[in-house]
Order: structure tokens, then sequence, then C-alpha cells
């Protein structure tokens, strides 16, 4: 008799997302942009769509091509090319799409305008000011300003990443997580902190930086023990407060099982208002 494996689809534990800030909310006025830090995709990384609203929108016209001499400039890796035509850059409520950023890359995805059901494609999210700004694509045949319309404050909208900006999604978000892992096993195990690291692009490799080279015996040994672990199912989960709380402040430098200490410095490229640590038990805990 032939074996049957059922595949259960996988789901965001309820106990996921925690804020730990008395004085922390989200924002429940539609015209508030919600912070990153407490965007939809951060509070449930596996929801791929949700209905929101416009708070601005503005067309962005790319600047003029400046000569280049020498050396031609390096491509980012993070983010796809960006069009060389004007583009709309649109804030929402809330949203599914994560923006670039502490390294890991930008999302893509579509927006559906309820008045009309359009679709406009997302091309890259970004941090601006500490909110997720939305780089929207202008089809062609239609004029930028006129496009514009459809994203007036307060129009009603759908986010979503499509099958293509979730397969992108879960492949970051699966390898940051592990990066995580291995940084700290990598750190408590071998004592070789991570100089660093970069997650580029789907489906490009991501790679970590160490001081130095590792034996065969060595990274077999990492490997086995991060297997056990993931197979162990540690649990993963997310803590949020606001920057420089009265809690994080008075908050002692700990130690996990795993002998790494925690309280690691946030990204530098992190301008927002509200602090996020990345938790896996036991093991590692993470800005």
């Amino acid at each position: 008799m032939a074996a049957t494996a059922f595949l259960i689809a996988p789901t965001t534990p309820p106990d996921y997302f925690r804020i730990i800030s008395p004085t922390l909310s989200l924002p429940t006025d539609p015209q508030i942009s919600t912070p990153v830090g407490l965007l939809a995709c951060q509070r449930d990384p596996l929801l791929r769509a949700i209905e929101t609203s416009v708070v601005t929108a503005y067309v962005s016209r790319p600047p003029p091509p400046q000569p280049t001499a020498g050396k031609k400039a390096k491509k980012a890796v993070l983010a796809p090319e960006l069009p060389n035509e004007p583009l709309l850059h649109v804030l929402l409520h809330d949203t599914v799409i994560f923006p670039e950023g502490g390294g890991q890359p930008t999302d893509t995805g579509l927006i559906e305008t309820t008045a009309d059901g359009s679709a406009w494609e997302v091309v890259q999210a970004k941090r601006h000011g500490g909110h997720a700004v939305h780089y929207v694509k202008v089809p062609n045949g239609i004029d930028a300003d006129t496009a514009l319309l459809a994203f007036q404050p307060g129009a009603k909208v759908t986010v979503s990443l499509g099958e293509k900006g979730y397969e992108r999604r879960y492949d970051h978000m699966s390898m940051h997580t592990s990066q995580h892992l291995l940084s700290a096993l990598l750190e408590t195990r071998l004592d070789l902190p991570t100089l660093s690291w970069s997650l580029t692009g789907y489906p490009n490799p991501c790679y970590v930086e160490v001081p130095r080279g590792m034996t065969q015996e060595e990274i077999s040994s990492i490997q086995a023990e991060a297997n056990r672990l993931v197979f162990e199912g540690r649990k993963v989960h997310v803590e949020v407060e606001e920057l420089d709380s009265p809690q994080e402040q008075a908050r002692p430098v700990q130690k996990l099982e795993s002998g790494r200490s925690v309280g690691k410095g946030l990204p530098e490229d992190y301008t927002g208002g509200v602090k996020r640590v990345v938790v896996i038990d036991g093991v590692d805990r993470n800005p």
C-alpha cells in the first residue's frame, strides 16, 4: 500500500508578534501611515493581501542621466532595477509589501484600486522617514499625472504580493532567519563573529563573512547543529517596542542558553521610531 503525505500550509502563530511597550499601539486612523516595524507584513509574514487606503501619493520623475568616467557604477543587488520613467510614490495606511531595509531586499507586488479594479505593479518599496513607500509603475500609454488620480488620499485599495511576490518574500524571510541562526552558532560554537552578510534579491544566493576560513569539520558541525535546531522546531517570535523606551534603557544585557549576548545594534539604515527584536528560542535575540 502506497503511503500518502499531507502537507499542512504554514501559519503564523498567534503569539509571533508581541508589542511589549505599554504605550505603543497600531494606528487606527486610515489617514495615518503605519510605521515600519508595525506593518502587516511584519505582524504576519505569511499574509499575502490586505484591504487598506491611500494616505498620500505623488509623481517621482527620474533624475537626468549623469556622465560617468572610469569604472561603471556597481548595481545594487537588493532591489530590482527601476525603470527610467516616472513612477508613483504611494504611501498606504498599511501594507503586506516589505520595504527594503535591515539587510532584507524589497518585496514586489500589486495594488488594486477598488473604484475601478485596476491593478498597478509595485516594482519596489523603500523606507522614507520610517514609513513604507511603494514605487508604482505607470502603465504604458497613461500619463503619470493622470495615473496619480487613482491614488487620491482616502482611496480604497487592495495591496497584495501575488504569486511571484510571495515566492520572493518566502525566500527572503527564510534566508534572513537562517542567517540569524547561522551567525549565532558561528559566534557561540566557534567564536567567529559575523563581519558582514548579504541577502541578495531572490533567487540569488546570500553569504556570511567571518574572520577566517573554516575547516570541513567545522562546517559539517555547524550545519548539523543548525539542522538539529530547525528539526526541533525552535520557535521564532518578534518583540516590538518604542526606541529608547524606559523598558529598553533599564533592561540589562542578557545571555541566552546558547551563550550569546543580547543587545546587538540596530541596522545602520533604520530610521523608524519602533524597535523590533527577532528571537529564536534559546539561540538568538537580534534587532
